[in-house]
């Protein structure tokens, strides 16, 4: 087996992996969904949907942060590391 296809062996997307990001996809996009829908009925504390799921993922930002820098430095979160046990 060459270098490149174990590297894109190991590169790839499996469909668990992919089923991962879009389950955590779908769950940030109801929280920010509910968090709207809860600020437009008035409710005291609408970002809880938001604060909780974030939290869930160990994803709040630290205290004092500020907006614009949190937004300068989206990335996408880092995959699970995966074992290399079997790999030719």
């Amino acid at each position: 087996m060459t270098t490149l296809t174990t590297l894109t062996r190991h590169n790839t997307l499996t469909d668990q992996d992919l089923a991962l990001q879009l389950a955590a996809y779908a769950e940030l996009l109801a929280a920010a969904r509910a968090t709207m829908a809860a600020a437009a009925l008035g409710e005291a504390d609408p970002l809880i949907h938001l604060r909780h799921t974030l939290a869930a993922h160990g994803q709040l930002p630290p205290t004092g942060a500020r907006p614009v820098v949190l937004l300068a430095q989206c990335t996408a979160p880092a995959l699970p590391q995966r074992t290399t046990a079997g790999v030719a």
